[in-house]
């Protein structure tokens, strides 16, 4: 096992921060968050891509709501749910020259990349793949089928990529970053993210349709070397030791013990009820409310992008004093607010929202809830879950959320496709789930409460 290997620091600085073995001093702390906000600033601009213009990709191709549903989330939900479990012990446990986390991020990153760059081409790919093989398809194999099957392919391999590579990432972050300054250093990520994503939506977003291929290979490459640039510089300290290898249960009894252990306490039993039904509500209605807008508002790429881009810009306003909220009064009041604003904005959007400017105006003021339970959410998680177990627990957020994904963006899909596309509906959905999570928050802050609250709490462990 290496040595702690602390980032530069400066000799004068009196006050230090600490997390695990590695202690920064405040020049020491500032490197570290810009090599970290680099690759988080890389890392928005890249997802910018799938976020935004899979649903509108899908749609020109023809593909049904059913099947944007399912490719916008459900087999992201399946990859998390099938390979998760396992990938996050597996890093708890992993000790090398270069720490836990990343060596997988230098193995998946590239991986994740080429799953993009492929999307770009599935078009030209898959007109190759027809020429080769339609003497050999049978009536129903059009290209354009072909097209859709691929585009399908690479999607499911990039959710795949995308999920370690995220999760990844967020426990490296826990691992070298102090709590203590936790809720404000993520609140610097979201603002950093949110401008690499306010700028790709602003100036490439509206060209995405013509100028497809070559967007999709330059990000990925500018991604792929800022993402190397930031694992080379960022070093992770020393962990205590794993699990004894004889004591690891094996493939199969491993997901046994995982779920028995994320699920054993009500605290954590809770927060994961909330975090899937938000992720159900928000991310199964977001395909669909781009395609209000570009569908039933009749709003073009340029419109879309400059809206989305106006509302990053709002959002960077309000990132900072919701850190700053975090730290001081806990993330799970602003957990808390932020659904209860959510469920009523969501209420109101389908009776406000008619037009163009109505819409710019429910982006502008929805995404300020979105951000805060984002922000809140993520700081939460990293003051609840245990260390020496935060790779599975944290990853377990994902475990469930993903679960939920599988069904929900199904059921909206098909919600969609019988009311002949009416995306209004979208609004309700959110709506409805966000006010049930609104009963499960509360007895996670009841139970926060009881372990210590505030300023005394301690992660409970499972038996």
């Amino acid at each position: 096992m290496h040595q702690s290997t602390p980032l530069p620091q400066l000799a004068s600085s009196k006050h230090t921060y600490s997390v695990g073995s590695l202690t920064y001093t405040k020049r020491g702390l500032m490197v570290l968050s810009l090599w970290l906000l680099w690759g988080d600033f890389a890392f928005n601009f890249f997802e910018s891509i799938f976020v935004k213009f899979i649903p509108i990709y899908l749609k020109d191709l023809h593909a049904s709501n059913t099947l944007i549903g399912v490719m916008g989330g459900s087999f992201a939900g399946m990859v998390n749910v099938l390979f998760l479990p396992a990938i996050s012990r597996w890093s708890d446990d992993l000790r090398t020259p270069m720490g836990r986390r990343i060596p997988l991020l230098y193995v998946i990153t590239p991986l994740t990349v080429g799953a993009v760059v492929g999307i770009g081409f599935a078009p030209r790919i898959g007109d190759w793949l027809f020429n080769i093989a339609s003497a050999y398809l049978p009536a129903a194999g059009t290209k354009a089928a072909i097209i859709l099957t691929l585009l399908c392919m690479l999607t499911v391999s990039f959710h795949f990529f995308n999920m370690v590579l995220v999760n990844a990432y967020n426990w490296l972050i826990r691992d070298v970053v102090p709590l203590e300054v936790m809720s404000r250093f993520l609140a610097w990520f979201s603002i950093v993210g949110t401008i690499s994503g306010t700028l790709f939506l602003w100036f490439v977003f509206p060209h995405l349709m013509t100028h497809r291929e070559g967007i999709f290979f330059g990000v990925g490459v500018f991604y792929l070397v800022a993402f190397f640039l930031m694992c080379r510089n960022v070093r992770e300290g020393d962990y205590i030791p794993p699990t004894p290898v004889e004591q690891r249960p094996g493939i199969l009894s491993s997901y046994a013990v995982y779920f028995r252990e994320c699920l054993q306490l009500p605290i954590y039993r809770n927060y994961f009820i909330v975090s899937l039904l938000i992720a159900v509500a928000l991310n199964c209605a977001g395909n669909f409310l781009t395609l209000f807008a570009s569908e039933t508002l009749q709003l073009d790429m340029e419109h879309l992008g400059h809206i989305f881009a106006y509302t990053g810009m709002i959002s960077i306003l309000a990132l900072y004093p919701i850190g700053w909220l975090c730290d001081r009064f806990t993330p799970m009041y602003v957990m808390l607010g932020a659904i209860m604003i959510l469920c009523a904005g969501s209420i109101m959007a389908p009776i406000l929202v008619h037009e163009e400017m109505g819409y710019l105006v429910y982006s502008l003021s929805f995404s300020l809830p979105v951000m805060a339970w984002n922000l809140s959410q993520r700081a939460a998680s990293m003051k609840l879950f245990p260390a020496e177990k935060f790779g599975q627990f944290a990853g377990a957020v994902n475990v469930f959320s993903c679960g939920a994904l599988i069904v929900g963006n199904i059921l909206i899909g098909v919600v969609m496709d019988l009311t002949h596309s009416n995306y209004r509906m979208a609004f309700f959905w959110t709506a409805l789930i966000s006010c049930i999570a609104i009963f499960p928050m509360t007895l996670v802050i009841r139970a926060w409460k009881q372990h210590g609250g505030h300023d005394g709490y301690v992660p409970p462990l499972p038996d």
